[in-house]
């Protein structure tokens, strides 16, 4: 193999290429290293050295960076500078002297964050040197990796209107994605970093998803970078400077994970995320140097030409459809610290499993092996037959037996954009193509349930555990998981909770179903329904108010009214206090849908400036306190947002919904159990000292449960009957009065249907109710 000059950056240059690096302190040798000079060596530099030859090759410092503070940190601010500034600051601490000895000897050289690490292009001797040294681990290659790329099955490029596609792509319907878009939750507020043979960002599916466009300009800073820097003939050339494919799979890869063109093309998995996106394939051809210095820009993305890098900028999801097999000269463990400096940072690293089925351990490629990759498997489209392409576990090549996949998601016959026009659409099947369905499933999970963002281990839990469990025991044991299909084919919607309607009780026939209901369908705006009370503790009028009209379209969740409240530029409290709360003591679920646009950073997505909270009272409007604090737990829609704690907020620094909700959406809420009588809820909107917007809405409030009732004494009779079912329907209606209406519904059998429970403590799978797993005949 030829290796590729390269063009690399000395510490003279003062051009900074940001990152991180690993978790543990000291990296150790290669397997079967000696701790010499020679054994610290991989075998593939000493091939592509021999004979006076020069190569490019990795140096791995010994010393990195302690990451495992960064677990203590909840924020994306607070994780991202964690790790940031400990990469950072190690290599600046452990690379000069090597740096200024490469400097000095005019050897080419780039210096590494994300892995403590050094590419160095020279000679055997010039290697040889470098291992004698102590502060250096190993030295390991940089092979030219060739990805066998799929390619298109058929051509489907320009639809005419007429032939336009009317419904969502199989691949999306079959991970029940659309089920969560109807709770109005579609991404928004995450952004996904595709790292691939680029993106052509003009493509009508993805343009308006991407972070660098407004709506009238472009800005590829920070949401754009090419680690292309040596290519010969590249249609997209070398750094270049705005988004572009040299090939089409990348254009492909990002499009199933966030695509939609507004006009029938749902290719997306989370149409309402952001993307960005890093070149780090060659038409195909990759390097660990490049794919090194991709992972390191998504830690903390910097300018176009470089510059200062900024970890508030960073994806929260990569998708990552490429391979460095050690058959091409990679090392096992070139990439692993770089996968975890990500997951440190609360970066979801989704990667692709190799394509080199169906025999068992198959899976013998970086960055699929390692326990830090989520790493996703393919099925063929629209079954739960796994895809005979699709590689599968247990990990042998490190030795650690360890299953892989993790998961599965559709991979054949998948249509999504392409590179050759703005509407060029093609069908690709591979693991790939499976991939970006998965970190289109994390931003929606991550979008509906805010609590999980940055929680790398216990969102992948909870993916895993609301997968459709499919038993296959080729490769080991059926599982769950297994070798083959990992915990299962991806089901969103089970990973996001429906909102519980009309609880029945049934089969507990001491238990009656109760409601509370509130919609502001029956008053005439700006009126509020009796008994709701709206109050200004701080800030000028209005007051809320209900409302027929006005952003967005409709106005409502359920027409024709919603309550609302403006969202000033001035330091402001505005409260809307509910009727009190009289239903029997019982586990009671409220939900609600709402609409907010309220002033939040544009740097920082977890910071708001203004915001909304709920509150509870459980002394008749007393006093109240935050939701969370009484008890309360969000199962879907909590808050996203952290109220700045330096611009006057009386709701300052706490946690609140804020920013803009892109349309209504559902939360849902474990309320604390057995309320006392006369308990009242309490949304509240607090604005500080600068900035407006649109405001809040607020619809659709329902809070049901099953209460118990005394149990009748059975009558005997000479042919027992089942017992009759009481309900109980509490309404609330235009008098300040609810009325109860009780009904007896005598059947012929008992049917156990579900019921609605009061929902434990969160633990490390917070606020999901394990699904009973279908347990279907083990597989070949």
């Amino acid at each position: 193999m030829r290796a590729l000059p390269c063009v690399f950056l000395s510490i003279a240059a003062g051009i900074a290429v940001v990152g991180a690096i690993g978790s543990s302190h000291t990296i150790g040798q290669s397997a079967g290293s000696d701790g010499s000079p020679a054994g610290k060596i991989a075998p593939w530099v000493l091939e592509y050295t021999a004979n006076g030859e020069r190569a490019e090759f990795i140096v791995v410092i010994t010393d990195q960076a302690d990451l495992s503070g960064a677990a203590a940190l909840t924020t994306k601010m607070e994780k991202g500078r964690y790790v940031y500034d400990a990469l950072r600051n190690k290599s600046k601490a452990t690379q000069t002297l090597i740096l200024q000895w490469l400097h000095n000897r005019g050897i080419e050289h780039q210096s590494f964050y994300i892995v403590n690490a050094i590419l160095v292009r020279g000679s055997r001797e010039i290697a040889e040197a470098l291992a004698a040294r102590q502060d250096v681990a190993r030295v390991e290659g940089n092979p030219q990796i060739k990805n066998i790329l799929p390619q298109p099955d058929a051509i489907a490029e320009a639809p005419s209107p007429a032939q336009r596609p009317e419904t969502i792509e199989p691949g999306i319907n079959y991970t029940h994605a659309p089920d969560v878009w109807a709770l109005g939750f579609k991404g928004q507020g995450i952004t996904v970093g595709g790292a691939d043979t680029g993106a052509r960002w003009t493509h009508n599916a993805l343009k308006p998803h991407y972070r660098g466009w407004d709506g009238q300009n472009a800005d590829h800073n920070y949401n754009w970078h090419d680690s292309i820097h040596d290519s010969i003939g590249n249609p997209c050339g070398n750094d270049s400077s705005v988004p572009c494919d040299d090939i089409g799979h990348g254009t492909h890869t990002i499009g199933t994970a966030i695509g939609d063109d507004g006009v029938g093309n749902q290719i997306g998995m989370a149409p309402s995320a952001k993307w960005i996106g890093c070149r780090n394939m060659d038409q195909g051809n990759g390097t660990p140097a490049r794919y090194l210095e991709c992972m390191e820009w998504f830690l903390a993305p910097y300018p176009i030409g470089g510059g200062q890098g900024d970890p508030l900028k960073a994806p929260d999801i990569t998708s990552n459809s490429w391979h460095c097999p050690p058959s091409e000269g990679c090392s096992l463990n070139t990439l692993q610290a770089a996968v975890e400096a990500q997951a440190a940072a609360g970066i979801m690293t989704v990667v692709r499993a190799d394509s080199t089925g169906p025999s068992c351990s198959t899976m013998e490629d970086p960055p699929s092996i390692y326990a830090a990759s989520y790493t996703v498997g393919a099925l063929n489209t629209g079954t739960d037959n796994v895809a005979s392409f699709s590689s599968r576990g247990p990990v042998i090549i490190d030795e650690s037996n360890r299953i892989k996949p993790d998961i599965t998601a559709p991979g054949t016959n998948i249509r999504s954009s392409y590179n050759g026009s703005d509407s060029d659409y093609e069908i690709l099947s591979g693991t790939s193509m499976a991939t970006p369905h998965i970190a289109g499933a994390m931003a929606l999970l991550w979008c509906a349930r805010p609590e999980l963002r940055r929680d790398i281990s216990t969102s992948r839990t909870v993916l895993n555990e609301a997968a459709f469990f499919l038993a296959y025991k080729q490769c080991g044991t059926p599982g769950p998981p297994n070798n083959v299909v990992g915990w299962g084919r991806v089901d969103i919607s089970a990973a996001v909770p429906t909102p519980p309607v009309n609880p029945t009780c049934t089969p507990f026939p001491c238990f009656q179903p109760v409601e509370l209901r509130e919609h502001f369908d029956d008053v005439t705006p700006p009126g509020l329904p009796p008994d709701w009370t709206a109050t200004n503790a701080q800030g000028p009028p209005p007051l809320w108010v209900t409302s027929d009209s006005g952003v967005p379209m409709p106005p409502a969740d359920t027409l024709p009214n919603a309550a609302f409240i403006d969202d000033p530029a001035v330091v402001s409290d505005k409260l809307l206090d509910s009727l009190a709360i009289f239903l029997p003591p019982a586990p009671l679920s409220l939900t609600f849908r709402h609409n907010f646009n309220l002033e939040a950073s544009g740097e920082d997505p977890n910071l708001g400036f203004d915001g909304g909270v709920l509150e509870l009272s459980t002394d008749g409007g007393n006093t109240f306190q935050d939701i969370l604090a009484a008890g309360g737990t969000f199962v879907i829609g909590g808050y996203n947002r952290t109220i700045s704690a330096d611009r006057g907020s009386p709701i300052t620094g706490r946690r609140a919904w804020s920013g803009n909700s892109e349309g209504f959406v559902t939360t849902v809420v474990n309320l604390p159990l057995f309320l006392p009588l006369d308990s009242r809820l309490r949304w509240r909107m607090a604005s500080d000292t600068t900035g407006s917007n649109e405001g809040w809405r607020l619809d659709t409030i329902d809070i049901t449960g099953c209460a118990p009732i005394p149990c009748p004494t059975p009558t005997p009779t000479e042919t027992p009957t089942p017992p009759a079912t009481p309900t109980a329907t509490v309404t609330a209606t235009a008098s300040s009065t609810p009325t109860a209406t009780p009904s007896a519904t005598p059947t012929a059998t008992t049917t156990a249907t579900p019921t609605i429970t009061p929902r434990p403590t969160p633990t490390a799978r917070p606020n999901v109710t394990p699904r009973s797993r279908p347990t279907p005949a083990p597989r070949p």
